[in-house]
């Protein structure tokens, strides 16, 4: 249910798989709810004794009398009395366990929201699907500026490896640190607050150099529906700029980021990886990366083992980011 309304939220269309993964759920529960039921009526017919035994065996003990008669009325109530406890303790042990998975899960979902909701905190969004923020960079800035081919303006180029503006990016993106950060495509609009939008190169450059201190306070503005996406592999904190529709698995030989491959069909889940903030799966060696993602925020895929150490779930329990059901087995 909850991957169904991350897709709703998302505007994708995935009913016919979200009614297969609510069904399959609700059957899984309901079975789960049967098997505890049963396992708890018998674990109270074995553990309490027979009323029928216990009268035949008052029938024949001779001489006894009241006192034993007493006795064994204790000793059947008190025999009940621990089928009823242990009763108990499975039904209080299965409702814990169900309120610490329901509790984790709304721990995640929180979580997960909060992260989209602060990274839509971080900029100011515009006209156009535009989005716009400030970035301070130590000098020397570590990146490379030119102006836009088709449109006037100054454009973020290239970004250095190594060089202040990654050091900036890889704190934000990789260490969870406060701010924005910078991506390729980016447009410079202004410097330490002096508007340069729309200007040439050679603007923009002398009102960097004229900047006196040790940092610069860049104003860039960014088409969030458009241009390039940042992926961020995990756990090898791998980083890369790739087009939108690009092959993930192009990406990630590039990159190598470790990613195993076992078919060529895309079902073997060797190649898995779920989406940090949404929890979809996309199949390395078959998906790409979304056309319509905000590159507000940068596209985190999880290993099934990161999924499973980080969140407490099962890759292959969670939806397909493109709807498609896997194939029959039989």
């Amino acid at each position: 249910i909850s991957q169904a309304v991350r897709l709703e939220r998302r505007g994708l269309d995935a009913s016919p798989a979200c009614r297969v993964m609510v069904v399959s759920m609700s059957l899984q529960a309901l079975s789960l709810v049967i098997a505890c039921v049963a396992a708890a009526f018998a674990a109270r017919a074995f553990s309490a004794p027979s009323s029928w035994l216990a009268s035949r065996s008052l029938a024949r003990a001779p001489g006894r009398g009241s006192v034993q008669t007493a006795a064994a009325s204790t000793n059947l109530g008190g025999s009940r009395a621990v089928s009823g406890s242990a009763v108990a303790s499975v039904l209080s042990g299965i409702a814990l366990a169900a309120g610490m998975v329901r509790r984790q899960r709304q721990q995640g979902a929180t979580a997960r929201a909060a992260t989209v909701s602060n990274w839509k905190k971080r900029v100011r969004r515009i006209e156009g699907g535009r989005a716009v923020f400030d970035v301070t960079i130590p000098k020397p800035l570590g990146l490379v500026p030119k102006d836009f081919p088709n449109k006037p303006g100054v454009g973020v180029a290239k970004i250095n490896p190594g060089g202040n503006t990654d050091l900036l990016n890889r704190k934000v993106l990789l260490e969870d640190g406060e701010g924005m950060w910078v991506l390729e495509g980016d447009e410079v609009v202004a410097v330490e607050g002096v508007n340069c939008e729309g200007q040439k190169l050679e603007v923009v450059s002398a009102a960097v150099k004229a900047v006196k201190g040790d940092t610069i306070t860049l104003t860039l503005c960014r088409s969030y529906t458009k241009g390039p996406v940042k992926i961020i592999w995990k756990p090898s904190m791998k980083m890369a700029t790739m087009k939108r529709d690009a092959i993930l698995r192009v990406c990630e030989e590039n990159l190598g980021a470790r990613v195993r491959y076992s078919c060529e069909d895309g079902w073997c889940s060797s190649c898995w990886h779920a989406e940090e903030k949404f929890m979809t799966v996309y199949r390395i060696c078959k998906n790409t990366v979304p056309p319509d993602w905000d590159s507000v925020m940068p596209f985190v895929l999880l290993s099934a083992l990161e999924v499973k150490n980080t969140k407490g779930l099962m890759i292959r329990n969670l939806m397909q980011a493109d709807g498609v059901l896997p194939p029959r087995q039989d």
